[in-house]
This record gives structure tokens, C-alpha cells and sequence, in this order.
């Protein structure tokens, strides 16, 4: 598979149209789920903020540099779910069907995306001349195993089964449906960082624990909304 040098950077394009289809998604669901039309925008504008937002500060953190900022999924996931937990304690409508509405659908945002890294070659896997290598202009021809197309259908299959999940879901296990799709996406994520070129050499990368700490923060705070709601 040979990618070379586009003339036009799809990158930005192709991740703010991956969040869009995600937040219509989620506002689909939140509606199905009751949920009221006001508080399904303000929560999805809030949402679309606190990603590209959280996101940016994240890859700026990260990288050292504001002329190397881009998409981090870690950064995006954390600026979507702090962006429902805090219009579910704005607007107390629904808060667990919003929040496992987003959750679910934070997947699907994330495994499109991860087609804009794969066409522009701004990361790549391990070097491998194998089946469905890719093969980069920008990187002088060099082959790599592709790392963003398996995040891509990884991500997908997860954000399917949480879909699954969602709908046969009722009332106070909406909150399980959020764990069990936020753990699967810090497995799938953690999982594949090792197939990553910039992972090797590294046991585990700061990344990785970025990764694993939010999903930890997270799944203790569904539990306490959890909880509060049975009081």
C-alpha cells in the first residue's frame, strides 16, 4: 500500500469530520434515550470544544512545540468525557443516558480519525515489509505495518459492540455500558502503542499511562454518579 505526498493536507479536514459525525451520533442517542433538545446542544457544543480544546493542550504537553500540535486521542477522549460530566451536572437531564451516549460513541470519533494519520503519515507503526505494509513518500519510501488502518477497525468493533450495549441497556446499567466500552478502548489503545515506531525500546510510554490514568479517574467517578443516583 504506497501513500505519497498529497498535494492537500486531508488531516484536519478528516478529524473535525470524524468529531461531527460522532456528536451527531450522540445527539441521536441522548434524543432517543429523552433526553431534551436544548440539553443535547449545549452539551454537544460544550463537547466539541472541550475535545479540540483538551486535545491541543494535550499534544502541546506532549510534543514541546504549539507548531506540532494535532489530534491525541487520549487528549480528545478526556475533553469528551469531562465535556458530559460537566453539562450532565449543568443540565441534570438524563446524565447517565448522555453519558453512555458519548462514551460509546467516543470510538467511532477516534477510529475515523485515525484515517487522516493514515493518509498523511504523521505516525506510523513498526517497520514491516509484510502484508498490508504501507508505504510512505514523506518517509523517503519506508514501510510500516498500518497501525492506524487496525486502531481504525479495532475502534470501530468496539464503539459496535457499545452501540449494542446502549440499546438493550436500562436505567442504572448505562453506567456498566460506559466502563465496559472505556476499558475496551484503554486495552485496544494501550495494545496497539506497542506497534507503534516511537514505542520501540520503551516497556511502556508516557502515553500509556496518560491512557490508563484517565480510564482509572473515570471509571471511579462513573461509579460515585452511580451511586449518588441511588441515593
Amino acid at each position: 500500500m504506497y501513500i505519497s505526498v498529497l498535494n492537500f493536507n486531508f488531516y484536519a479536514p478528516i478529524v473535525i469530520l470524524s468529531i461531527i459525525i460522532g456528536l451527531i451520533v450522540a445527539s441521536l442517542l441522548c434524543r432517543r434515550a429523552g433526553a431534551s433538545k436544548q440539553t443535547v446542544i449545549y452539551t454537544a457544543i460544550l463537547t466539541f470544544v472541550m475535545i479540540l480544546v483538551v486535545s491541543a493542550m494535550m499534544s502541546f504537553v506532549l510534543s514541546g512545540s504549539i507548531r506540532k500540535i494535532g489530534f491525541v486521542g487520549a487528549g480528545g477522549a478526556l475533553g469528551l468525557i469531562l465535556g458530559v460530566v460537566i453539562s450532565g451536572f449543568i443540565h441534570n437531564d438524563h446524565v447517565k443516558e448522555s453519558i453512555a451516549a458519548w462514551v460509546v460513541t467516543a470510538p467511532l470519533m477516534y477510529g475515523l480519525s485515525k484515517i487522516a494519520c493514515h493518509i498523511t503519515g504523521c505516525c506510523n507503526g513498526i517497520p514491516y515489509h509484510g502484508a498490508l505494509c504501507v508505504t510512505y513518500e514523506v518517509h523517503d519510501g519506508a514501510s510500516y505495518f498500518p497501525v492506524q488502518l487496525l486502531e481504525t477497525v479495532v475502534f470501530l468493533l468496539i464503539f459496535a459492540v457499545g452501540l449494542v450495549l446502549f440499546l438493550k441497556a436500562r436505567n442504572i446499567s448505562l453506567y456498566n455500558v460506559a466502563s465496559t466500552v472505556l476499558v475496551l478502548s484503554c486495552i485496544a489503545k494501550v495494545s496497539i502503542e506497542f506497534l507503534r515506531e516511537s514505542h520501540i525500546g520503551k516497556i511502556i510510554s508516557g502515553y500509556q499511562v496518560i491512557v490508563i490514568s484517565i480510564t482509572v479517574v473515570f471509571l471511579v467517578v462513573f461509579q460515585i454518579m452511580r451511586r449518588r443516583e441511588r441515593i
